[in-house]
């Protein structure tokens, strides 16, 4: 897992388009802390990691997850929202008969009040 640490700040941090001294600015470590971490050759604190996880909003399986590990969980994510939309579609087609009824009931109402 920690092993994959390096590589993944790597691509987060590309992928967020900072370089390695805004991202240690942003922590409040030096340049130097965030290349070792890179370079495999340090780990952050407890604390660092904390602001690192934050700063990029980083799951656990983005920051220690393989690549495998990354794409599962991004499509498990996208799953979860295709099912919220098709169950909204779902909701609104059963709704459907009900605002038929409810258009029929109107435009008997206005055909009655037509006849009186």
């Amino acid at each position: 897992m920690i092993e994959n640490f390096s590589r993944n700040l790597i691509r987060l941090r590309q992928t967020k388009n900072i370089s390695q001294l805004e991202l240690a600015e942003h922590i409040g470590v030096g340049k130097a802390t965030i290349s070792k971490i890179e370079l495999g050759t340090g780990y952050p604190t407890f604390s660092n990691l904390d602001k690192i996880a934050c700063y990029f909003n980083a799951t656990a399986t983005q920051l220690f997850g393989t690549e495998l590990e990354i794409q599962l969980e991004i499509g498990h994510d996208n799953i979860d929202e295709y099912v919220k939309k098709a169950t909204t579609i779902l909701e609104a087609r059963n709704a459907i008969p009900d605002i038929l009824l409810f258009q029929e009931k109107i435009n008997n109402m206005k055909r009655s009040e037509k006849f009186e």
